[in-house]
């Protein structure tokens, strides 16, 4: 009998290692970069979510994150379990716990918190900051939503806090549209909002989010919002993956990171899709689509393309490859391998050009709200 109940204690180990099955997002670094992937948007039982600290550095393990911000609500009124004479801390104890955490499991953890206001100017991260008490007593000291929020970003701002405008277009605050007020205009021209959420895991993505980060020079953030433990969100056993900030950094360091957003060396990679500026989407497109195995005749040229990514990537034929032939769309899914073959008009004559470029619109990756990026290849025949 105890025999067979080690046997099938064994077995049930075996079961439960496997079913631990790692979900991780891979990204190639961009030349002089590394591509940290990053959560900049997590709470935890400290405020009014149900999750442990550990967990949330556990869940970046799994998905193969390098830097996740811990954002629990600083206002008073969102210390649930404090409230609720549970358990008696600081706002900056979520904190701690996550980055000891983070420190034994090689993820770099960002200390930060939210302020919670109506709209406008509704909901805040305060990222790089030290003291969330100072930050969440100066909003507290406020009943109006505006002087409170500003009290609070001041305050973050004295603690050379990055400033983080979250959700614009979620439902309970932008009813029926998403809209900038004046009171985003002052906090702007204060300096006391540098980067804005485009990507948020309870409302997804924000086109006009995405036309105001180009528009003031704002970093792209997203986050998962997480209030739950992640897989009850995300559906991992179809193969989904939660939405990242891709932060390109000099070096994979808390510094390396705040650089980086300060000098808005950042992307968005959420539901297959990734949004950002050209000037780093052409850098990652040129990472993961790699072109091995070029083969030149005088009919055609053949090449295969690599996918070196958890990104998908779905091309559309592009203006200016009018002289060449190939198939107008295609999808190269994550870590595949395909032949592409390029003719001339007639693909049973040689195809009469020395030099050619095959341009496609890379129609999941947008470098404002509505326009895709434009990616080429260039080819020059051989001299026979």
């Amino acid at each position: 009998m105890k025999k067979i109940l080690s046997l099938s204690l064994a077995a049930a180990f075996v079961l439960a290692a496997g079913a631990a099955v790692p979900h991780r997002i891979v990204i190639p670094d961009i030349e002089g970069y590394k591509t940290l992937k990053g959560d900049m948007h997590i709470h935890t039982v400290f405020s009014d979510a149900t999750v442990w600290p550990t967990t949330r550095v556990d869940e970046a393990v799994m998905d193969g994150l390098d830097v996740i911000a811990i954002t629990d609500h600083v206002d008073a009124r969102l210390q649930k379990y404090k409230n609720k004479g549970i358990m008696q801390a600081d706002r900056d104890e979520s904190y701690k716990i996550a980055a000891a955490a983070g420190n034994t499991n090689d993820v770099l953890v960002i200390h930060g918190g939210e302020i919670t206001r109506s709209m406008a100017p509704g909901h805040f991260n305060t990222l790089f900051v030290y003291n969330c008490e100072t930050i969440g007593n100066a909003s507290d000291a406020h009943e109006n939503h505006v002087d409170a929020m500003r009290a609070g970003l001041a305050e973050a701002k004295k603690q050379d806090g990055f400033l983080v405008w979250n959700h614009p277009h979620w439902e309970r605050q932008a009813q029926n549209e998403t809209r900038w007020y004046p009171e985003h205009t002052a906090l702007y021209d204060e300096g006391l909002m540098q980067g804005i959420e485009i990507y948020n895991g309870f409302c997804g993505y924000s086109p006009e989010a995405h036309r105001w980060a180009m528009e003031r020079n704002l970093t792209l953030i997203s986050g998962t919002d997480a209030h739950h433990p992640l897989f009850l969100s995300i559906d991992y056993k179809n193969g989904a993956l939660r939405p990242v900030t891709l932060i390109f950094a000099r070096e994979r360091s808390l510094d390396g990171v705040r650089e980086a957003l300060e000098a808005r060396r950042t992307a968005v990679f959420a539901d297959g899709t990734v949004y950002g500026r050209e000037e780093v989407l052409q850098p990652l497109m040129k990472a993961l689509f790699e072109i091995t195995d070029t083969q030149y005749s005088e009919k055609k040229v053949t090449l295969h393309i690599v996918n070196r990514s958890s990104i998908p990537l779905v091309l559309r034929k592009a203006a200016g490859s009018e002289k060449v032939v190939f198939p107008r769309d295609m999808i190269v899914r994550p870590f595949e391998e395909v032949t592409l073959t390029i003719y001339g008009p007639d693909n049973k004559r040689p195809i009469g050009l020395s030099r050619f470029d095959v341009n496609f619109e890379v129609l999941n990756f947008f470098v404002d709200a509505g326009k895709p990026l434009i990616h080429s290849l260039h080819f020059e025949l051989p001299v026979s």
